[in-house]
């Protein structure tokens, strides 16, 4: 059940992924023209998302310890 869930998480983390590299695009100014330092801004929170969704999906829910 781990790989369905891990792309399922993976999936639905694209959304706020998105949204936080816009906000970012913005917040760095919104330039005209590409450079290196926007390939960090964009991308980054992009798919610094997914991957976290992902690890999510793969985390075994078994493992979690509760505190008493």
């Amino acid at each position: 059940m781990g790989a369905p869930k891990a792309i399922v998480f993976g999936f639905f983390a694209m959304f706020p992924g998105a949204f936080l590299a816009l906000m970012a695009y913005i917040m760095f100014g919104a330039p005209d023209e590409w450079s290196a330092a926007l390939y960090l801004v964009c991308y980054g929170p992009f798919f610094g998302c997914i991957a976290i969704g992902i690890w999510l999906g793969l985390a075994d829910p078994d493992a979690a310890e509760l505190a008493e």
